[in-house]
Formats: C-alpha cells, structure tokens, sequence
C-alpha cells in the first residue's frame, strides 16, 4: 500500500536512486512511485518532497535516505522534514546509529549529526518522543532534542529561535508549495514570540561524540573542520 501511495511531487537538482541487491544507480523523476527497497541521495543543493495521502517528506541536500514504510525512515546523512496532521501518526526514525519513535501530529525536522545520532527539531508539534532509554517525552514547539547512542536515549535539549529558522530554512521555504501545516508553525512562533525575553544568540551546530557539542554566537564565524 505504502509503495502506491507515496510520489515524488517536487524535485530540484539531482537525486539518485541505489539498488543495493544489483549495484545499479539511476535518476529519480517527479512523480515517481517511492521504492522501498532503493536509497535516495541528493546532490549538492538538490531537494525533493514526497507525499502521501497522510503526510509530506521534503529531503534536504546532501542526504541519503532510505523509505522503508510510511511509518519507517531510515536516514543516513543529511536531513528531512516531516509534516503530518493526523493524530495518530507513528514513525520511526533511524539514522546510522540511533533511533527514535515519534508519536503524536506536527511537523518536524531531523539532521544528522557527526557521532551516528541525530538532532530533532519541532517546529509544530502534539507528540512525544520515544527511544531505548526514554520513553514517550512530551514534544515542546521550539525545543531542539539530541537522540544519540545505542541503545538510544534523548540527550540535553535546547531553545531554538523558529522565527529564525523559518526564514532560514530551506526545507521551508525552497519549496514550490506551502506546508499544510504552516498556519499551526505561525500559531507556535506567536506564541514563542510572547514569552521571548531577547532574541537567542547561538547556534546549534553538529556532535561529533555523544558528549561533544558545536555552539556558537550570532557574529562568529563557525570552526573550519
């Protein structure tokens, strides 16, 4: 069912897909019918979306995914966005080393991070947050959590400004069509806005260990790697 449901309805640039049972590589088309077998990778500033009858995927550059089931996301590297407005979405997400089942309805982002976990990021959200070590963690707008290690567990969380990351965000705004869910995005960063006391002045960076992470201030220019 998953297969005949899911498509391609925007690309820009390229996105391969890899058979890894015959080594073969070819190119992803819109409207093309999401395989579940194959692995799609992104090129440098390439992007695309797939939907389905119950949710939206948009995939950043430089990623590689693999959609096993629409409840299913294995990611690599790179990151994702998801949106869904139904109640009783579930989703599992894997990335090279951890994994984290979420719950609930919204829309969210995951990046992956240096040290084989991942960074999940609520813009909108009525859900909670399962791995290994902590189960069903009440999701808060705004509050970006670390899902590192094996067996997994949520690492510390951090505030992040969704004003900012909405105008700075490509995996929102480098796409044809706006989220159905942007109206409850809008409702969280009022909100957000009214408690806010001064603007944030970090950044959230990658970790390359499960006990190391980038922060930098607005005006520094990020550590060459």
């Amino acid at each position: 069912m998953y297969g005949t449901e899911r498509r391609i309805s925007f690309l820009n640039g390229t996105v391969e897909t890899i058979d890894e049972q015959n080594s073969s590589i070819d190119f992803a088309q819109v409207n093309d019918q999401i395989d579940s077998t194959l692995f799609y990778g992104t090129g440098k500033g390439s992007r695309f979306e797939i939907i389905s009858k119950t949710s939206i995927i948009r995939i950043g550059s430089l990623s590689f995914a693999k959609f096993i089931s629409e409840s299913d996301v294995y990611i690599h590297s790179g990151s994702f966005l998801f949106c869904s407005k139904y109640k009783s979405t579930y989703l599992k997400i894997s990335s090279r080393l951890s994994t984290a089942i979420f719950k609930g309805s919204g829309t969210f982002i995951v990046d992956c991070l240096e040290n084989g976990g991942f960074k999940f990021i609520p813009l909108e959200c009525d859900g909670t947050l399962s791995t290994d070590k902590y189960p069903n963690k009440k999701l808060i707008e705004g509050q970006l959590m670390l899902v590192v290690g094996s067996p997994s567990y949520l690492g510390n969380a951090y505030d992040i400004d969704l004003m900012l990351l909405l105008q700075s965000s490509r995996l929102i705004n480098n796409f044809p069509s706006a989220l159905t869910t942007f109206d409850q995005i809008g409702l969280a960063i009022y909100v957000q806005q009214l408690k806010l006391k001064g603007k944030y002045d970090a950044l959230i960076g990658d970790a390359k260990t499960e006990k190391t992470l980038q922060i930098w201030g607005f005006g520094q220019k990020p550590p060459d790697e």
